[in-house]
């Protein structure tokens, strides 16, 4: 076999059955070789996009999502994708091609240093110098990536490598290795637990760390055995349904409700696990309890951060939680009966927002938290939604539950526009089963709309909502408040999306009022081979409901 065959080859004894990727020359061979695979690639129209693809899947998924992009201009276009998933601890390899080895360090044709920019960016960086290295990078890329905490991983190969022969190859021995995680000690286990017993208004806060199958089933018996509440990080939504009475929501800047964000604030003892308290969940460290706080994460920067931690466990938080269950079995404990009312009253003055927002009426636009309730109450427990940055997104906090883990996937903690709809279309490949909204704000949209070809060509039926308010409402609040009303670069003329939509062969629709709002969910959850796309026309005065005070020090 040649290096292309060897790398498929190797994909498939991976367990890889999807690539995604935008073809180029320095990619040729590799794309030629997938054709005679059993791998499905999926061609998109963007690089960003088919990076953001194979993220959706690694992280609905938990093993790393595959994509291939051209060297050069591929690569660079590809980078915030990656950064999103260094970000999220997100399980990705990113295939790459390269100029021709004679040409490296020539400064030739779409040449840049791509082991040098992505150094900072990825997790780590491989490099195929030669033949027989194919199979083992390959292997090595997978293990890294999957090895907590885990991350994106780039795997070069110059263009004329491709081609040529693998002799000395045993493809029997293709495995990915990730490192064991990091375990906590009997002594740190008491530790945590003995701080937890001295407090009387405990929080645990749920982060992507966590966020996984055996990170839900945790959780939940712990919420159970000693009915501590739960905030939860963006990326943590949906380690506990967001249906049970200990889930709090989420908290933190671009999203968090004040029901989340004042308990986590007033409490006496936090249990970050799979998280920091980063500058996102604090309103950049204007938010910081006055408690005793412990971490259980791996990221290395924690220490850094100006939080006062009274511990920080650098180990797998899963783990440690499955030791944390074993041996506190028998302990008895509940937070104070005076804390349990703070938390019903928070949640009665965050309900009162939420009806605030309800109650509204626009001529001529839809009330978009009125449409998302009913939304909801439509919804499968098991549906995944996806979001990029807008105002807009905030909608889908307060009115979307996540009853689900791994079900909520948005560029949070990067907070980079274009990844709602690329996400979308990765988490309905990986999966098919399942229904997939996907939240876009007009100005977001128009970022990747070229992707809805890719939706409609390869039968993704993904639902697409269209929060249209004409503007970069984020920046056009903060011009109106911060700047003295100096409207400028924020107001946006957009197409006709109907007959846009209509154009790609997908049908579409828009609505004006509330009146239109049970049509409107039911044209979106029909069920279709093909996505379908819905506009909600809103008024730019209408604010979602959040913890203003505590956004405008972000």
């Amino acid at each position: 076999m040649n290096v292309s065959e060897t790398f498929v080859n190797s994909l498939e004894r991976l367990g890889v059955t999807r690539v995604y990727g935008l073809i180029g020359t320095s990619i040729l061979s590799f794309v030629d070789a997938l054709n005679d695979s059993k791998i499905r690639y999926i061609s998109t129209r963007q690089d960003q996009s088919a990076v953001s693809i194979a993220v959706a899947e690694g992280k609905t998924l938990g093993k790393p999502g595959v994509a291939a992009v051209h060297g050069g201009p591929g690569f660079l276009n590809s980078l915030t994708a990656v950064a999103v998933a260094r970000k999220d601890c997100t399980p990705i390899t990113m295939i790459t091609g390269a100029v021709k080895r004679r040409m490296k360090g020539l400064d030739s044709w779409l040449e840049v240093d791509q082991q040098s920019i992505a150094r900072p960016i990825a997790k780590s960086f491989f490099r195929v110098e030669k033949p027989t290295d194919a199979e083992r990078v390959i292997a090595n890329a997978f293990s890294v990536s999957c090895s907590a905490p885990q991350g994106p991983v780039v795997v070069e190969c110059p263009e004329d490598s491709w081609d040529l022969d693998v002799t000395s190859s045993d493809l029997q021995t293709v495995t990915a290795n990730p490192q064991p995680p990091l375990l906590a000690t009997p002594a740190e286990v008491s530790q945590v637990l003995e701080l937890m017993k001295k407090s009387r208004a405990p929080i645990i806060v749920g982060g992507g760390g966590i966020n996984n199958r055996r990170g839900a089933e945790m959780i939940d018996r712990l919420v159970r055995r000693f009915r501590v509440p739960v905030v939860t990080t963006g990326s943590g939504r949906g380690v506990l349904s967001e249906n049970s009475e200990f889930s709090l929501g989420r908290t933190g800047f671009g999203g968090g409700s004040t029901l989340a964000d004042y308990c986590l604030r007033d409490s006496d003892f936090v249990l970050a696990l799979g998280a920091g308290l980063s500058d996102v969940t604090t309103y950049a460290y204007n938010y910081i309890p006055n408690a005793n706080i412990v971490c259980v994460n791996l990221d290395p920067l924690a220490e850094m951060k100006p939080i006062p931690y009274s511990l920080v466990l650098k180990c797998d938080a899963v783990s440690f939680l499955e030791k944390f269950l074993d041996e506190t079995d028998d302990t008895k404990y509940e937070p104070s009966k005076e804390w349990i009312m703070k938390i019903e009253e928070e949640r009665n003055n965050w309900k009162s927002r939420l009806e605030e927002a309800l109650s509204r009426k626009y001529d001529g636009f839809v009330n978009p938290s009125n449409f998302f309730r009913f939304l909801d109450s439509k919804l499968p427990e098991d549906a995944i939604i996806t979001a990029g940055q807008g105002l807009h997104v905030l909608y889908a906090h307060s009115f979307l539950k996540v009853r689900k883990h791994s079900s909520f996937l948005a560029a949070t903690n990067l907070g980079a526009m274009g990844y709602a709809l690329p996400a979308a279309l990765g988490a309905k490949a990986s999966n098919p089963e399942r229904e997939v909204i996907a939240v876009i704000g007009d100005g977001e949209f128009m970022m990747n709309v070229s992707d809805i070809e890719t939706g409609s060509r390869e039968k993704l039926a993904v639902k697409i909502i269209i929060v249209n308010d004409d503007s970069y409402r984020v920046l056009l609040m903060r011009q109106k408040l911060q700047k003295m009303g100096r409207i400028h670069g924020t107001l946006l003329t957009n197409p006709d999306f109907v007959k846009l939509g209509d154009a790609f062969g997908v049908r579409s629709m828009s609505i004006y009022d509330n009146t239109s709002i049970q049509d409107a969910v039911g044209f979106v959850l029909e069920k279709s081979d093909l996505p379908r796309l819905l506009e909600l026309k809103i008024s730019r005065d209408d604010l979602p409901p959040l913890n203003l005070e505590a956004s405008m020090r972000f």
